[in-house]
């Protein structure tokens, strides 16, 4: 019961914010070349001036997989990564065919944290990352289709497990833009 109360309001509030846009554009799917790399869904809000992007993907794979910034473990694997990030965008010319964006979010990592003792690896560990991320770049849809090409950069904060551990991150991407 309560599973089929969730999905109703889920369905609910997914086809009505649909049925109040009146912009082109509503919803986007895409691959995100960069930190994280991966799945990239977009939802145009507010009339097309904000948007929210979800991004699924590895972590560490393009920038680095090693990385040692505690005394003792370290990564030497790719993770999986989740983040959000809520986007201020504005379109530019007349056409509106170039925009570019702004936002900010969080994200939430999870990957293999090793222990080398002797120079032997042992205690293998699922280890986690959370904390904030910001963003800004451009888009530009390209003619006749529905493809919008984008390049942005940006960079991430640790909350957790290393406060203030500081990452860049540069993505490309290219986006299928699905119409309402």
């Amino acid at each position: 019961m309560k599973k089929t109360l969730i999905f109703t309001i889920f369905f609910l509030s997914v086809f009505s914010v649909n049925s109040f846009a009146q912009i082109e554009k509503n919803w986007a799917l895409g691959l995100k070349v960069g930190e994280p790399l991966g799945l990239n869904i977009r939802k145009y809000l507010h009339y097309g001036e904000r948007a929210f992007d979800f991004n699924i993907g590895t972590y560490g794979f393009l920038i680095g997989s090693n990385r040692n910034y505690k005394k003792d473990p370290r990564f030497d694997q790719t993770g999986v990564s989740f983040q959000g990030l809520y986007h201020y965008y504005k379109t530019l010319g007349k056409n509106d065919k170039v925009g570019v964006y702004y936002g900010y979010g969080a994200f939430f990592n999870l990957r293999n944290e090793i222990f080398i003792e002797n120079n032997i690896r042992n205690n293998d560990i699922n280890q986690f990352s959370i904390g904030a991320a910001v963003n800004a770049g451009i888009e530009m849809d390209i003619p006749e289709n529905a493809l919008t090409v984008f390049l942005d950069a940006g960079g991430f904060m640790e909350l957790a497990p290393k406060p203030l551990f500081v990452a860049p991150s540069l993505n490309i991407g290219l986006r299928v833009n699905l119409v309402k």
